[in-house]
């Protein structure tokens, strides 16, 4: 939270029309910035344009997941939505904000743990559009350590949940539709979550272990589940 009161006091000195926020370990491609600015060219509607986030630490097995979650299950997910009409959240490692857009809808929330998300939702409550840019390549650093991976999706699970309760009701009285899917997927990623610890927790305590055929009926959602997924990653990909 210290760092949206940051970039609250940093963009109040900023002269330009377009602010540019990057995280201090990010590396931007040359290009990038020129990419961003084009599509603001093209779209006035645009509050802000997210760029296309790689992993720069690739040495552990950590560095390696990641990296392939980035390169394809990320951007695809964003490609998704953005055929939907409205991109969930701007990346926080390296986005391109109007400036004057940014003034329209209060800057960054300091009272939200994902200042990102909180902003994304609010620039689309205020009729902006967000922009996903894979040309806009930057470089990141991503944890390394289950501790510190745990901490970050905890983090972000937070912040999503945080930005659902404050912001579900306005969202509702938007009528839009693409906020409708925008609000129903965090809502099923937050229902899936829940159902899975619950049916994992009722398999701890009613499992049967010389129970051949039950364990087999109990586990046969995930092996549903898992080609389910499997399947909409493919349809992901297609597009």
């Amino acid at each position: 939270r210290g760092q949206a009161n940051a970039l609250n006091e940093g963009i109040k000195q900023a002269s330009y029309e377009y602010v540019m926020c990057l995280d201090a370990d990010t590396v931007i491609d040359d290009d990038a910035p020129f990419y961003m600015i084009e599509d603001f060219k093209k779209n006035p509607k645009l509050g802000a344009v997210t760029g296309n986030p790689r992993i720069r630490n690739k040495s552990s097995i950590l560095g390696k997941i990641q990296t392939i979650e980035y390169a394809s299950i990320i951007g695809c997910i964003k490609r998704s939505q953005s055929l939907a009409g409205a991109i969930n959240t701007i990346s926080g490692v390296f986005t391109l904000f109007k400036k004057s857009a940014l003034k329209d809808v209060g800057y960054w929330d300091t009272d939200m743990i994902t200042e990102d998300i909180a902003v994304s939702w609010k620039l689309h409550l205020f009729d902006y559009e967000i922009k996903y840019e894979p040309r806009a390549l930057c470089w990141m650093l991503v944890p390394e350590t289950i501790g510190g991976l745990w901490k970050q999706r905890v983090r972000w699970a937070q912040g999503g949940h945080e930005v659902l309760l404050r912001d579900f009701w306005p969202t509702i009285k938007t009528k839009k539709l693409s906020l409708y899917i925008l609000m129903f997927e965090q809502i099923a990623s937050i229902t899936w979550v829940y159902i899975v610890l619950c049916y994992l927790s009722f398999l701890v305590i009613t499992a049967n272990i010389l129970d051949y055929t039950y364990l087999k009926y109990s586990f046969s959602i995930f092996f549903f589940s898992s080609f389910t997924m499997t399947f909409i990653n493919i349809i992901q990909f297609t597009v």
